[in-house]
């Protein structure tokens, strides 16, 4: 019965996300929210729509609001089967964290929405991601990695999700990428909860994923809108969040490194893109906040591929090292190991292949 609410969900987040975002794409032109270009950061020559995060928000919150109401409606109805109705206790229990997702997810959208109508500073922007996570640290979705350390663990939630809301927002340099990649990203994970039969996150991925595709219609090559930077910090922050919620422990791998690596390898392209041009930033001595074509995706356009080319290797990447760390479930410690140096590999190659386009 799980197999069928997950596809619904997937199938009405898909669904309200090509309707509100084609809502939200003619609210954009109507009143001249666009993206101008920029030759020192940007590779499009037309103004195009924003507002793309704003529609994904609204498609991924009517979602899960809608259906959440409805179950509530129901559930003395006998309508439900068993197998929803023995969760809807565990669903109220976390009512808390749903409310502190939902709140601090629009808080970000907030943010990168007055971030792409009047830019603001780095330091501020840092800031409030910052409270954003302590908001959500104190509700109870932290990152522990086993540590009986609440100030460790501040440490580690706070700086997990600030590091991949920011990872997504750097990789969204090129159409389709950000929002691509963290699709894929989105169904593995998916598949690693339901592996695990943890039917809320499930739940939730699924209709995070379905929204993703709804918009990718929108955003895929050549683009016919944005999600700015109300989009990417929506993406990142919302998976961030995700992969907490997540739980990458089982008790046969309780010996093994896979719950640490398995969500850093499924999300490694943002964090690669990310470290990779901090340090080409350090390198030619500017600041690591300064704009510039040295992500991942130039790199690849630079070494004599097409834009939409570069993206879809980027696809490649991140579903191969997504796939790999799926397995990691399944593994014990040497074979982690191995689909370990299998990632270090792939960026090694990629990394090779950079050096020898110079």
């Amino acid at each position: 019965m799980w197999n069928l609410t997950y596809a619904y969900v997937f199938i009405f987040a898909l669904i309200s996300s090509l309707i509100i975002i084609g809502q939200t794409r003619k609210l954009a032109i109507r009143f001249n929210i666009v993206d101008v270009p920029d030759s020192r950061r940007k590779i499009h020559t037309v103004s195009m729509p924003l507002l793309g995060g704003v529609g994904m928000y609204t498609a991924f919150i009517f979602t899960i609001g809608l259906n959440l109401a409805a179950v509530y409606l129901m559930k003395d109805s006998g309508i439900l089967p068993d197998s929803i109705s023995l969760y809807i206790k565990g669903i109220t229990a976390r009512m808390p964290q749903i409310f502190a997702i939902a709140f601090t997810v629009l808080g970000m959208v907030i943010l990168g929405t007055v971030d792409d109508v009047k830019r603001l500073s780095a330091k501020v922007k840092l800031a409030f991601q910052i409270a954003l996570a302590l908001i959500v640290f104190f509700s109870g979705i932290r990152v522990s990695l086993f540590i009986p350390n609440y100030f460790i663990s501040a440490l580690l939630t706070v700086g997990w999700i600030v590091g991949i809301t920011n990872a997504y927002n750097l990789l969204d340099n090129m159409d389709g990428l950000s929002c691509g990649t963290a699709l894929i990203s989105s169904l593995i994970f998916f598949l690693v909860a339901f592996s695990h039969a943890h039917f809320f996150v499930a739940t939730i991925l699924a209709c995070f994923a379905g929204v993703l595709l709804g918009f990718l219609f929108f955003n895929f090559p050549p683009a016919r809108m944005f999600m700015g930077d109300a989009g990417s910090l929506f993406i990142g922050y919302t998976l961030s969040l995700l992969t907490i919620l997540n739980t990458f422990y089982t008790p046969d791998a309780s010996l093994t490194p896979a719950p640490i690596i398995m969500p850093v390898l499924i999300l490694l392209v943002p964090i690669f893109d990310t470290l990779s041009v901090i340090c080409i930033r350090i390198r030619n001595k500017v600041s690591i906040f300064t704009p510039d074509k040295n992500h991942f995706s130039h790199r690849l356009v630079n070494r004599g591929m097409s834009a939409k080319q570069a993206v879809l290797f980027i696809y490649l990447v991140s579903f191969c090292l997504g796939l790999g760390a799926f397995l990691l479930t399944y593994l014990d410690k040497k074979g982690c190991m191995i689909v370990l140096l299998q990632a270090a590999c792939i960026l090694a190659i990629i990394v090779l292949l950079e050096r020898e386009s110079h």
